[in-house]
């Protein structure tokens, strides 16, 4: 699970920052606002955990809106890094999640990507590189306002479990 604080902003087409509080109850999260006519990205860059399988991973979208209808169409993609791997290597192919807006300010819990391969030769404890991004050009994404990303959730595939 990594937070909206966790990720960063891209320099070409990022999402803008911003902070969410709620009227009533001052819940506070930090999010990024991805807009509904220009692609925007946001990135992380994270060590794979010593169990990973280096296989594919899923990831999970949770965000909300502050107003509008429809849905919004996620993607994720990303790339391995061992010791002395040029780092501008292009990501693997992105695959994509689309969920609809239930109630602005409401928590949405996207579905899980279908499988994403790494691209590179990963292996477990390697530098992974992620890229998430709305895509607004998809026919599928109707959202009329921005979708505020809270947070993504990875899922990687365990092996034998060693936290060395």
């Amino acid at each position: 699970y990594v937070p909206a604080s966790g990720l960063t902003a891209a320099t070409t087409n990022g999402a803008a920052g911003a902070t969410i509080e709620t009227t009533t109850n001052k819940v506070i999260a930090r999010v990024f606002d991805f807009d509904q006519t220009t692609q925007e990205f946001v990135g992380l860059a994270i060590q794979s955990p010593a169990w990973w399988n280096a296989s594919t991973v899923t990831v999970q979208f949770i965000w909300t809106a502050a107003s509008g209808t429809g849905a919004v169409v996620w993607a994720a993609q990303g790339v391995a890094f061992s010791d002395d791997d040029a780092m501008d290597t292009a990501y693997g192919t992105e695959q994509t999640s689309t969920d609809t807006l239930i109630t602005a300010v409401d928590s949405h819990a996207a579905p899980v990507t279908s499988a994403i391969t790494i691209a590179g030769t990963p292996v477990a404890g390697d530098l992974i590189c992620f890229r998430f991004k709305r895509n607004p050009a998809d026919a599928g994404d109707t959202l009329t306002a921005d979708a505020r990303l809270i947070a993504v959730r990875i899922r990687w595939g365990m092996a034998q479990y060693d936290d060395q």
